[in-house]
């Protein structure tokens, strides 16, 4: 009898609902989805991921730009805009948000947003977007900043765009200004996705062959991680909470990452950490890969890469085998051989992390080295 009456009350909810689906209007569900503001435009990309071209795009925005010389940041002030093109024409309105990034960087840590305002063509904002940069590298930089449409169901629709130059740049008034929107422009083709420098030490250690006990045959690499600088500021405050990681290529496990503590809210970490792989040789060394990756930490999703280097003799094989990550050229090959070459010496180098290389590894990525010398440690 218990189980005839859950059977019943199963069937009639059924049809209950069957009949609510029914009856309600395609408006009414969509106001129930709706009412998570600003769910939508976390997913909209760097212009790729969004739609063009859907509505004719008009109105202005107003916004003003402050360099604050303390905090060495770009403070974008977004007031409002007007006049906005409308995607729900039936009901002349839009939900629109604004976005901003500095070309070249492109990158998912690169873009600052506002949040989205709910049916209007007037929306107030009010909000400060800020950038963590140095006013040299400002300098080679264009503000790429657009209005979205916010979808829930689909991709958000552009609404207009204001491109600005900033070499030249003279900060001397922060008043806001109001700025025509105008139609996508082509899209900027040299994307740069990650900044910043990380500097290094290495030193091979051989075995002790003054030691009394058991003579060791093998020996230990040692990787100092000094610090990082200007790193790409992924949080709201525009720091991050760095971290760096390393493994010793090929093997992914975890017996060979290691991982410095988490510096917090900072683009200029100092870790001072030494990384220890034992019982490994020169010879063996001379086929394997150091890799380095630097990471924001976040407590409740994915962690964000920063930028990574790799160290190897670049020679692209790993005993015979043809491998994508033993690719490491020119001073980052070279501070690896050095190593190689100077048992129990300690060789620095600076690294800059300016361009990407894809990999069999999915967090392996290719930089430039700046500088190596020797370190006195």
């Amino acid at each position: 009898m218990y189980v005839s009456k859950l059977c019943t009350l199963f069937i009639s909810g059924f049809f209950l609902i069957r009949s609510i689906n029914f009856h309600t209007s395609g408006e009414a569900l969509r106001q129930l989805v709706v009412r998570s503001e600003s769910l939508a435009s976390v997913y909209s990309g760097a212009g790729g991921e969004g739609r063009y071209g859907a509505v004719t795009v008009r109105g202005q925005v107003e916004f003003g730009l402050q360099y604050n010389y303390k905090a060495s940041a770009l403070e974008i002030q977004v007031r409002q805009c007007r006049d906005l093109a409308p995607v729900d024409t039936k009901r002349n309105r839009s939900d629109p948000y604004v976005k901003v990034y500095l070309l070249p960087d492109k990158s998912k840590s690169g873009k600052r947003k506002t949040k989205v305002k709910k049916h209007t063509l007037n929306p107030i904002f009010h909000e400060c977007l800020k950038f963590h940069i140095s006013l040299s590298e400002l300098e080679t930089r264009t503000l790429w900043l657009t209005v979205w449409h916010s979808d829930m169901f689909g991709r958000n629709d552009f609404l207009g765009e204001v491109m600005m130059t900033l070499e030249n740049k003279v900060f001397d008034d922060p008043t806001p200004r109001w700025y025509q929107l105008q139609e996508r422009t082509e899209p900027f083709e040299d994307v740069q996705s990650y900044k910043g420098d990380i500097i290094v030490c290495l030193k091979f250690i051989p075995p002790d062959m003054t030691s009394h006990k058991k003579k060791r045959s093998r020996g230990a690499l040692h990787v100092l991680v000094k610090e990082a600088k200007s790193l790409t500021g992924v949080k709201a405050n525009g720091t991050s909470d760095p971290f760096c990681k390393s493994y010793l290529l090929p093997d992914k496990g975890r017996s060979s990452k290691q991982k410095t503590p988490m510096a917090r809210r900072t683009v200029n970490p100092v870790w001072n950490h030494t990384f220890v792989y034992d019982d490994v040789t020169l010879q063996e060394l001379a086929e394997r890969c150091l890799e380095l990756t630097v990471w924001d930490h976040d407590r409740l999703g994915s962690n964000e890469f920063l930028g990574g280097v790799r160290f190897s003799l670049g020679t692209g094989k790993h005993y015979g085998k043809h491998v994508d990550w033993m690719d490491a050229s020119g001073k980052e090959l070279s501070l690896w051989k050095s190593m190689l070459e100077r048992p129990n010496f300690w060789v620095e180098g600076a690294f800059n992390f300016d361009r990407v290389l894809t990999a069999e590894y999915p967090n392996t990525h290719s930089v430039k080295i700046k500088c190596v010398h020797s370190c006195s440690k």
